[in-house]
């Protein structure tokens, strides 16, 4: 399952999100990030991450695992 993991340590869900990923020298980063999808209307940009946020997955282990750098 993806998951987003806000800097405040939150787990939501990316199916009910709205996210955008940016990529960098080193990767991808979160840029972009809104976890109530309804609360964006059709054509609008999500909110900015917060720095720290992170997209990743629930590992075997139930531990997230980062897939992409924390965003800043």
């Amino acid at each position: 399952m993806y998951v987003i993991r806000g800097a405040n340590g939150n787990i939501y869900p990316v199916d009910r999100s709205v996210f955008r990923v940016a990529e960098t020298t080193t990767g991808y980063k979160l840029t972009h990030f809104t976890p109530n999808a309804a609360s964006v209307a059709t054509n609008a940009n999500p909110a900015a991450a917060t720095a720290g946020d992170e997209l990743g997955y629930i590992g075997k282990t139930g531990r997230f695992v980062a897939i992409t750098d924390p965003a800043t």
